[in-house]
């Protein structure tokens, strides 16, 4: 069959048109699956907004263990007027800071154990010395920590009488799960009466006088606080409720001379920070790993 210039014309354009109908047939199939997905994004996200509507109602309530070894936990003292006091006690504390990252774990996963001094193993002061933990209680053994699951976070020395803290203001991150992105927002603003001064490692009632009685000098433990949850993410967004933190086990002496008058990082420390976490919200709560 012979074919003439004009067929060939013709049977080009038929070509040509159909490849830009199947071209934008695929096309408007693209487009359509991809507003079934967007729609069925936003069918979702109501959904979820609706459950939360429904939750608000609901209170859930969990507890957590928080532990915090001594390098993820510091003490910050703003500047004072004389950058030697003529006494340690003199310091005035407003404005200093406590900042902690700890593991997150199930209690029932964590047992606390009576610690009556420290070991050879805790470095503290050479093999003789002991020193009392705050509480005399520690950890039997840190479980493995999930690197979701943490509570972090600053408290700011707002109200003081010198050494004396009288009362501070929170903001904590407690996050459980989603790799670390569905997290409580915490605010802690409350009384909150410690002195960490009130006893330091070196001084005449301990490891400078004769007879060494430091083992006898037990640490106090900070009072427990109240937290209000002012919201989250991931998972927490639109979260309400409360948290209360209380200090179960803790550190050595302060490391300061009272006899120097300083407070000197190169001092021992010892003791793993422990704290009970009561959390109540309207969010469903996950286990602790």
């Amino acid at each position: 069959m012979k074919l003439t210039g004009s067929t060939v014309t013709m049977i080009t354009y038929l070509l040509v048109g159909l490849t830009a109908f199947c071209c934008s047939t695929i096309k408007g199939v693209e487009a359509n699956e991809l507003k079934l997905r967007a729609r069925e994004k936003m069918r979702k996200d109501r959904a979820e907004r609706q459950l939360q509507a429904d939750n608000a109602g609901l209170v859930f309530s969990r507890g957590y263990v928080c532990i915090t070894r001594q390098q993820d936990f510091a003490f910050v003292i703003p500047q004072q007027k004389s950058i030697v006091p003529e006494d340690l006690f003199d310091l005035n504390l407003l404005g200093s800071s406590t900042l902690q990252s700890g593991g997150i774990y199930d209690p029932a996963d964590v047992q606390i154990v009576d610690r009556l001094g420290t070991s050879k193993a805790d470095n503290f002061f050479g093999d003789t010395a002991r020193g009392q933990f705050a509480g005399q209680r520690q950890p039997k053994f840190i479980p493995q920590k999930d690197p979701g699951f943490f509570f972090n976070g600053e408290c700011v020395a707002t109200q003081v009488r010198g050494a004396l803290i009288l009362g501070h203001s929170c903001l904590l991150n407690l996050c459980l799960g989603g790799g670390g992105y569905n997290c409580l927002a915490i605010y802690a603003g409350s009384k909150f009466v410690f002195n960490p001064l009130e006893q330091v490692v070196l001084s005449p009632s301990t490891f400078t006088n004769i007879p060494n009685n430091a083992g006898s000098i037990v640490p106090s433990l900070p009072p427990s606080y109240p937290g209000t949850i002012i919201g989250g993410t991931g998972l927490f967004v639109g979260a309400v409720g409360y948290v209360d933190v209380t200090t179960i086990t803790g550190s050595t002496l302060t490391p300061a001379s009272s006899v120097t008058e300083t407070i000197n990082e190169n001092f021992p420390q010892a003791g793993y920070i422990t704290q009970k976490i009561n959390v109540v919200t309207n969010v469903p709560l996950p286990v602790a790993p």
